[in-house]
């Protein structure tokens, strides 16, 4: 199959790697020149000087890989174009019903990056969530915790999305962190947040996000986001009636804690390089291949549902720090249309 990539930056150039190490053609484009070249020389793929010459190129689907303030822009060029599409992580999202009426006139479908579906451990979690069911579930904790400057160390952080106001790094992660639990606890049904620039940066942006949230299952916990931490931490705990569940994505290890045995056991994931060696590429991968194969009819495993969902907790997360108080979620979902208010 041939595929188009929009955006050819850190994820785009991933994206190639998924979609060549597939064994597809790839095209690219990028509003910059040194990027297309760079990707040109880098994987052996053509470039193309604009979207109109990339759709028109033949493609079975394109990728789009840019900025998240850009996304919703190249939605619409593809069910212009109908061509179905994936989109990588997003910050604000349009309502289920914009992608519905979409669809129809199109014919064709987009899909939503749903990188945590694919981790083996947090699949682990998710099911284990499940199994045990929301009334066995007490609280939860999860931490992200990274240095901005270290995202993308080739390049200031001045310079891309992530250090930006509207495309800040720390309001990106709310969501996809948010999904770590969508899958094994449901929806959000309150939030209480303090968002704030805790380190004096360059550019003006909030790196910290601390969130309080009540699922509609009932399950609480918290999570932050801070991105002005110089040693990186990916931790999660889950506190079950009788068990207690410990994900360290620096270890890349899910630890039992069982109360009635006294006892603990680790499970690590297996890599397609060696034994206990786990390479996060091998997620990014597995993505792109759903992406195909739901090309072809086979399911996907997420929706735009689920994807508007997480943008309305984040937006909620900010109504709440804004305003000093708790924001039920269901109340907010029609007071932004995710187009609009990503570029306030």
């Amino acid at each position: 199959m041939k595929f188009g990539i929009v955006g050819l930056g850190s994820m785009g150039k991933r994206r190639v790697r998924d979609l060549t190490g597939l064994g597809h053609a790839v095209l690219g484009f990028d509003q910059r020149h040194d990027r297309m070249e760079q990707a040109a020389q880098m994987f052996g793929i053509r470039t193309v000087g604009s979207f109109d010459e990339l759709s028109s190129a033949g493609l079975d689907g394109v990728v789009i890989s840019t900025p998240p303030d850009q996304h919703v822009q190249y939605y619409e060029l593809c069910h212009a174009c109908r061509l179905p599409y994936f989109s990588e992580a997003n910050i604000f999202t349009p309502p289920v019903a914009w992608f519905s009426e979409r669809e129809r006139a199109s014919g064709v479908r987009g899909f939503p990056s749903a990188t945590w579906r694919f981790h083996p451990l947090i699949g682990e979690l998710s099911q284990r969530l499940r199994e045990a069911g929301p009334s066995q579930v007490n609280s939860f904790s999860h931490q992200y915790a990274a240095f901005l400057p270290d995202w993308h160390p080739w390049e200031p952080y001045t310079e891309f999305y992530a250090g930006r106001r509207t495309t800040a790094a720390a309001r990106e992660m709310v969501p996809f962190e948010l999904d770590v639990f969508f899958d094994g606890l449901g929806a959000v049904a309150c939030v209480q947040a303090l968002k704030a620039r805790a380190r004096r940066w360059d550019t003006d942006f909030d790196d910290t996000y601390l969130m309080l949230l009540q699922f509609e299952a009932g399950p609480i916990g918290t999570m932050s986001i801070e991105l002005h931490h110089v040693l990186p931490t990916r931790v999660t705990r889950v506190s079950l009636v009788d068990q207690e569940l410990t994900l360290d994505m620096n270890a890349q290890a899910l630890t039992i804690f069982d109360r009635a045995s006294d006892a603990s056991r680790t499970i690590k994931p297996q890599s397609l390089l060696q034994n206990w060696s786990f390479s996060f590429e091998q997620v990014y991968r597995e993505e792109i291949r759903r992406f195909v194969a739901a090309l072809t009819g086979q399911q996907y495993p997420k929706s735009w549902a689920d994807e508007r969902h997480l943008s309305d907790v984040l937006y909620a997360a900010e109504l709440s720090s804004a305003s000093g108080r708790a924001v039920v979620v269901r109340d907010i979902t029609s007071a932004y249309d995710g187009v609009s208010w990503i570029k306030g």
